[in-house]
């Protein structure tokens, strides 16, 4: 009997401790609120244990990596919307009160308004991550690519794509939060305008950075003259193009200059230009003339490194103080080093042949008479 009646007080007790408010929150509701965030933890890590397990198991079956792409860019999302809807749910059964009566503001208005923009933001979150796997695919594609223009156009696309969706997503946040985004479009359409107008250059570096890009008539890496700017492409931009000059310096181009001037490519050349006059003495007979003549033909057409499609060796002038035979050919190679490498040998067989024949270079001299 004592037995019982202690049972009874105790439970009374309880009862009572449980019945007690602090913040105006029954001790009940808090208990069930802190069960709600502990089921939920557990639902979470549960959740992604068996996701990691199925994605090991088709890793293994697949050879694509896609589905471990995919899963890498679920996982994150779906464990932020987990909990996400945990503590919603778990707030949602503090039973709060509906006015907070010193602001008049709704407390279920701001849990809900907070709920969207949390449950907006893990949208946007999961979408970049589905951006961040089409930008994987288009690099990997780009690589095969042997245009290095793609390689710097998939990063423009993707960062549009990034740009797009963020405004799309603010947008739809403006309107569950009650925006009239209509008349929000129609004053930026107007403020845009006005914009525009102020911004003509960057409209006209926009188009350019679409011409260059249509047109690709350089990339990155190629040697270019643009102007009285020369050096190598080092970045394509949507406003600008940067060079690196052979000093060094960089230089940052507007794009709309690709439009109104003409760009020289040195690194399209399919081959490279040697041109110059050698001049002999005016000593030299015809016969060595045309030994000479006959000798540089010989070396060109013995190498391999130039292109015998077309070539010209003539005597062509009567000098001030030699006799100019004309050398006109091309190497295959387009690198400068290699070009260097074949020009400096293609030089030194002529100095040999020089040698053999007899035949001296002409320097500037004079020669002078005296009378008597």
């Amino acid at each position: 009997m004592v037995t019982s009646v202690r049972l009874i007080r105790s439970m009374i007790t309880i009862s009572g401790i449980i019945n007690q408010n602090l913040f105006g929150v029954s001790i009940e509701r808090l208990i069930m609120f802190f069960v709600i965030i502990l089921l939920t933890f557990i639902i979470r890590t549960t959740i992604l244990y068996i996701l990691e397990k199925k994605a090991t198991v088709l890793v293994k079956k697949t050879k694509t990596e896609i589905d471990d792409l995919m899963i890498n860019a679920i996982k994150n999302p779906l464990s932020y919307f987990i909990l996400l809807q945990g503590f919603y749910i778990a707030i949602l059964s503090l039973q709060l009160p509906e006015k907070i009566s010193q602001f008049d503001i709704k407390v279920s208005d701001i849990v809900h308004g907070v709920y969207i923009l949390a449950i907006s933001f893990i949208a946007l979150y999961f979408v970049f991550k589905l951006i961040d796997i089409l930008s994987y695919y288009l690099h990997k594609e780009a690589k095969k690519s042997k245009s290095t223009l793609d390689d710097q156009l998939v990063p423009l696309v993707v960062r549009s794509l990034r740009i797009l969706v963020g405004t799309l997503g603010i947008l739809f946040i403006l309107e569950n939060f009650g925006y009239d985004i209509t008349s929000l479009l129609a004053g930026l359409g107007l403020g845009g305008l006005a914009f525009a107008l102020a911004a003509q250059d960057t409209v006209s570096n926009l188009f350019g950075s679409i011409t260059v890009f249509s047109d690709k008539s350089f990339q990155l890496g190629d040697w270019i003259s643009i102007g009285d700017i020369e050096g190598t492409v080092e970045d394509i931009g949507f406003r600008s193009t940067r060079i690196r000059r052979f000093d060094q310096a960089l230089v940052t181009v507007p794009n709309s200059q690709f439009i109104k001037g003409g760009v020289v490519n040195y690194s399209a050349r399919k081959k490279r230009r040697i041109e110059f006059y050698l001049g002999i003495t005016y000593s030299t007979s015809v016969t060595k003339i045309k030994e000479v003549a006959e000798g540089i033909k010989r070396i060109i057409e013995e190498d391999d490194r130039f292109d015998h499609s077309f070539y010209m060796v003539k005597f062509t002038d009567f000098g001030e103080y030699s006799l100019n035979i004309y050398i006109y050919c091309f190497t295959k190679t387009t690198v400068w080093t290699d070009f260097l490498t074949v020009r400096g040998e293609f030089n030194l067989k002529i100095m040999q042949l020089l040698e053999e024949l007899g035949v001296e270079i002409a320097f500037p001299s004079q020669t002078i008479y005296l009378n008597g």
